[in-house]
């Protein structure tokens, strides 16, 4: 993004985070609505506000540069997307479900449900370092001079072998052609080769007029015809002439048949072009539109393009840091003596005053205390409170308790009244949550990322106000702030010295006073602060590898087939519809959805879980299972995580760790080695079902599934720390046929829906318009997505890929496609015929999943009790 676009959608943002914070400030002192839909309608509109900010803030980050402005982005972009997804827990909590809808702020915005989705890749991406980069790049990325150096050796040498090797075949070659000619006619090749050669001498020297003009003429015409001499021609055979008129013969039918092909060709060129010019004419003009799937622009910065922004931003802050320390030194050197003289004559003029008001001077303050800092910021005792002081009589100890007593029981009071006060509004709120209203004021008030945002808002419009930013468009660096920050530092560093030197000048005038006051003199006690006891150092944990390098590590496990090279995907690939009739179908009583997700959904669910795995501190599960039948597209979406988040995919599915079964401990401290050091990670398990089985089929007990069991709780995710872009990823196909374990191992459970028309009708849509656009335009895709609605999406993704292939996309012109052929697809060409998932199967999905996830078993909580309400009222 260039430089003034980022500057003024800045500007943008900023003035939307201003009028959001005051929207904010005006919630907090509203009375909780008594309404739940209202409260659920307030909420949404700030969540969508969240989602807008959100989205403009990773843009901004993404592109911005200066250091000290990027400190200031990222800590907005960081507490807004933590406030996005305390938002979306609310809703989640009041909506009784994984998925919110709120279709009619949506429609008053002007916005669809995929502007919702958060995820922007790659501004959300975890970004390595680029040692462990280069280490997954097969050719690296970023180097030092060293391994430029090195790089450029290795690159000459592989050059000059190069070289060599097309020197000793061409050389190959010539000896080859030279062998054949004089096979062939020894004394024909040696008159040629010698006509060839022509000896001269070249006398010219630099500076030299010509001793005769010369006018050189290029000639094109080549009046050469033959290469045969008179001999030749002499002694030329009659039955020549015969295979000479063969060969002309069959250089013309050569000669005609490519200019036939030309012609074809040329004329299918003109075709098309002038076909587009014609469609794009119709579509100007509004005659005519193309029936084809329309994708959102995605952000066109690749995972490279990335690496490259972050290698300017890592020179910056290198180029930063350097001036730090140039700036300290600069300091340091220059400005130490002086800085010295004014810190001990200020303390000596403290000392003067109190010694000229009360005759005495004020205790020096203890390093405990910081020192003398606190005569900086004044909170030394006045020459009227010490004098004071000095005639109150010195308290005993047990006064002195007494008072530490009071001062105690105080606090306690305090906090036990403040105890006692959450308690309170914690029993208010449950109380309005019972009579359903969701208390807005409280949310917004007791929200720390909101606190957070106003804060580093109300310091940037401090620092910033005299700053031009559209002046410094090679992100330079402020150097007055860098300046005022180390002198800060240097100033506390030097008065901690400077403290040390006139303790000793104070204990010399107090010395001095005793003589004078012919009073006992007696040195102060000087208070440090204490010295924290180093805890006792933690063994590490045994390393078995600790002698191996991460890059032997990962591609040994890479040898073995554990960690896989996914394809690309992302989630335009997932082709899937929202639903849009939920909101629409609301029960009066409760305001709670009353119709299922659709396919489309699934993504919003997705992301939330994926915006724990970016740079920024937000809270994810460790763990997550994907559930549905077979073709559903789970092994899709775990293939599209991956590619979103750049990840290492480590596959520990019970088909690669089944040769790891003697050695289990071993390979899992390897994989999780690996895991760490090259986050992001995805450890994938292909039908985790299989590894918690309640019985093993016959046909897998040689896999040994069920061995990784109990090591993945404590192998794999109590390893995994909060901070880690580490995630267990599963998919099942029967999750019921596994145990109790399957729920508690993986924290998110989400169900893939059935396929619904929308889906349906998109997929054949989009699949068959890529393949043929111009004879697939006006096909009847309503009809097939109707009728084959409760084919899962990969059945139609392979009905499309097979039906339409090459050849039958060759007979479009002349033999129009039939929808029958789909279906002969389905119930002929599959042995046995393959046929939509049964009802019974969809219905023993969900009601497993209504045991497993939360949201779902309150939500069947609460339509128990309404359908024991109307059984009363029967």
């Amino acid at each position: 993004m260039p430089f003034d676009v980022n500057h003024k959608l800045w500007i943008a943002t900023s003035k939307d985070i201003g009028q959001l914070l005051k929207k904010q400030m005006r919630l907090k002192t509203i009375d909780p609505p008594e309404e739940k839909a209202l409260s659920f309608k307030i909420l949404c509109e700030l969540y969508v506000l969240y989602v807008e900010l959100v989205n403009k803030l990773t843009y901004i980050y993404f592109n911005t540069f200066q250091v000290q402005k990027r400190v200031i982005v990222r800590t907005l972009v960081e507490n807004a997307t933590q406030q996005l997804m305390l938002l979306k827990e609310e809703l989640k909590e009041i909506e009784l479900s994984e998925y919110v809808y709120m279709d009619r702020v949506l429609i008053s915005r002007k916005l669809t449900p995929r502007d919702l989705m958060v995820w922007r890749s790659p501004q959300f991406l975890y970004r390595r370092p680029l040692d462990i980069q280069n280490i997954l790049s097969k050719n690296k990325i970023y180097m030092n001079d060293e391994e430029k150096e090195a790089t450029a050796a290795e690159d000459w040498i592989k050059v000059t072998k190069a070289v060599k090797l097309i020197q000793a075949h061409e050389r190959a070659r010539r000896a080859r052609l030279y062998k054949a000619n004089i096979k062939y006619d020894k004394k024909k090749y040696l008159e040629v080769q010698q006509r060839k050669k022509v000896n001269y001498m070249f006398t010219f020297k630099p500076n030299q007029a010509m001793s005769i003009p010369v006018k050189r003429t290029v000639f094109n015409a080549d009046f050469i015809k033959a290469e045969d001499s008179c001999a030749d021609l002499r002694n030329k055979d009659d039955n020549i002439e015969d295979v000479i008129d063969e060969q002309e013969r069959i250089n013309n039918l050569r000669n005609n048949a490519a200019r036939v092909i030309q012609s074809w060709w040329r004329t299918y060129k003109t075709k098309k072009i002038y076909k587009i010019k014609k469609q794009f004419k119709k579509e100007l003009l509004g005659i005519k539109k193309i029936r084809q799937l329309k994708k959102p622009n995605q952000f066109a910065n690749s995972v490279l393009e990335m690496y490259k922004n972050e290698k300017l931003k890592q020179q910056l802050d290198e180029d930063f840091a350097k001036l730090i320390m140039d700036e300290r030194t600069r300091l340091l050197q220059i400005r130490t003596p002086w800085m010295m003289e004014d810190i001990s004559d200020h303390i000596r003029a403290w000392f003067e005053e109190f010694y000229d008001k009360t005759g005495n001077f004020h205790p020096y303050p203890d390093p405990v205390k910081n020192g003398t800092v606190l005569v900086v910021i004044d909170e030394t005792m006045s020459p009227m409170e010490f004098q004071e002081s000095l005639n109150k009589k010195p308290m005993t100890k047990e006064e002195k308790q007494k008072l530490k007593d009071k001062l105690k029981a105080e606090k306690k009071k305090k906090r036990d009244k403040l105890k006692q006060q959450k308690i309170k509004d914690a029993k208010r709120r449950k109380k309005l949550k019972d009579a359903g209203i969701i208390d807005i004021g409280y949310i917004v008030s007791s929200s720390k990322p909101i606190v957070k945002i106003e804060q580093t808002m109300k310091q940037f419009s401090i620092d910033w106000r005299n700053v031009d930013e559209y002046l410094n468009k090679n992100h330079d660096p402020i150097k007055e702030w860098v300046t005022e920050e180390q002198m800060e530092v240097i100033h506390q560093e030097l008065r901690q010295l400077v403290d040390e030197y006139m303790r000793i000048e104070y204990e010399l005038l107090r010395e001095a006073w005793a003589k004078d006051k012919k009073v006992p003199y007696k040195a102060l006690k000087v208070k440090n602060a204490k010295v924290k006891k180093s805890k006792k150092k933690r063994r590490k944990p045994f390393d078995p590898t600790e002698d191996r390098t991460l890059d032997s590590l990962y591609n040994e496990l890479k040898d073995d087939g554990v960690i896989e090279i996914v394809s690309h995907k992302d989630f335009d690939e997932f082709i899937a519809d929202f639903n849009f009739l939920a909101d629409d179908t609301r029960d009066k009583e409760d305001n709670l959805t009353t119709v299922g997700p659709a396919k489309g959904d699934i993504k919003m669910v997705i992301q939330e879980s994926m915006m724990g795995m970016s740079e920024f501190d937000i809270s994810k599960p460790k763990s997550i299972l994907l559930v549905g039948p077979l073709n559903s597209g789970k092994k899709l979406l775990c293939n599209i995580i991956a590619s979103e988040l750049d990840a290492v995919f480590i596959n520990i599915s019970p088909e690669k760790t089944v040769k790891y079964v003697d050695d289990l401990n071993m390979f899992l401290h390897k994989v999780m080695k690996v895991a760490k050091a090259f986050q992001p990670t995805i450890l994938y398990i292909e039908e985790a079902h299989r590894v918690f089985a309640k019985k093993i089929p016959p046909e897998e007990v040689d896999l040994k599934p069920t061995a990784i069991a109990s090591a993945i709780a404590k192998k794999i995710l109590k390893p995994i720390k909060k901070t880690d872009k580490i995630v267990l990823l599963g998919t099942s196909m029967m999750p019921w046929a596994a145990k109790g374990t399957l729920k508690k191992n993986f924290k998110k459970i989400i169900l893939i829906p059935k396929c619904d028309y929308g889906t349906s009708f998109l997929i054949w849509l989009d699949l068959m318009t890529e393949n043929a656009p111009d004879d697939l335009e006006t096909y009847t895709y309503s009809a097939l997505a109707r009728v084959l609605q409760a084919y899962n999406s990969g059945d139609i993704t392979s009905n499309i890929a097979r039906t339409l292939n090459i050849e039958r996309k060759m007979r479009l012109k002349f033999e129009a496609l039939e929808p029958k052929e789909f279906l002969e697809y389905f119930l002929s060409e599959n042995n046995p015929p393959m046929f939509p998932p049964e009802l019974k199967v969809m219905e023993k999905f969900t009601k497993w999943f209504g045991k497993s996830n939360k949201f779902e078993k309150m939500r069947r909580v609460l339509m128990a009790i309404k359908e024991a309400k109307q059984k009363k009222k029967k």
